[in-house]
């Protein structure tokens, strides 16, 4: 062999050797990361795994909170190609409650003073308005499936659904796939609710990239386009879930 061919090898080698041990460190690191948040969430009577699905890396939680059985994940999922990686995040809590409904309603966080929809812009009966009310509602339908999931995706006809009419929540959006119902749950507490999260800087309600909120006949869901920072910030998450859930006079846990 060459000296230069020898050279090429060696080279390989070592590039290769680099990344193998960086491939450990990195498995390592993991390893105690996992290690380290089974412990934390074991210290506070929950259950912790971390496992790949479908193309996403999901931490996943399980606990009960004042009788509220509920389930968290932080999910990661990685795209692209050589133009570059694409990261997309997810954080979701979802808690087994039935607050006294028959369709689903959403509240979806916003920055305060972005309430205005596209959908009050694109108004009328025009074959233009309808094209754009067809095309936010598909939207709307993808970013319920992208938030909660597409299994919860599949029991929301987010398409279908309208928004709530003489609401006055800052940094929310209502919605519902029966308005009626939705302004009247709105007016027994949910409202209330909503505004009291928003005014209580302790919550992660009054952030700026506060969580949506989807509320169904079987259960009530938050998520955010953001992982868990910390076990902390799921902490926040859960105190917010099972605030909400005391906003329901004919509420009840879920057996399911």
């Amino acid at each position: 062999m060459s000296f230069e061919a020898s050279l090429f090898v060696a080279f390989f080698l070592i590039v290769g050797s680099i990344i193998a041990i960086s491939a450990i460190a990195q498995g390592r690191k993991r390893a105690e990361q996992v290690e380290e948040l089974k412990r934390l969430a074991s210290a506070r009577g929950w259950k912790f795994e971390s496992l790949l699905q479908k193309g996403w890396r999901i931490e996943r939680w399980n606990g009960t909170t004042d009788g509220i059985a509920w389930t968290a994940e932080s999910a990661l999922h990685v795209s692209g190609g050589s133009h570059g990686k694409r990261r997309s995040y997810v954080g979701r809590w979802h808690g087994s409650f039935s607050p006294g409904i028959n369709a689903p309603i959403a509240a979806m966080g916003v920055p305060k003073g972005k309430e205005v929809m596209t959908t009050q812009i694109a108004g009328g009966d025009s074959w233009i308005a309808k094209m754009a009310q067809k095309a936010v509602g598909f939207a709307f339908d993808k970013a319920i499936d992208v938030y909660f999931g597409d299994a919860l995706g599949k029991e929301v006809d987010a398409g279908a659904m309208h928004r709530v009419d003489a609401q006055k929540i800052p940094g929310f959006i209502v919605m519902a796939a029966d308005k009626d119902e939705g302004a009247r749950i709105l007016s027994q507490g949910f409202e209330k609710a909503l505004i009291d999260a928003l005014n209580d800087s302790a919550s992660i309600m009054a952030n700026e990239d506060r969580p949506w909120v989807l509320l169904r006949p079987n259960g009530i869901s938050l998520a955010r386009m953001n992982k868990f920072r910390d076990t902390t910030e799921l902490e926040g998450f859960v105190r917010a879930g099972v605030a909400l859930t005391r906003a329901f006079t004919f509420g009840r846990r879920s057996l399911s």
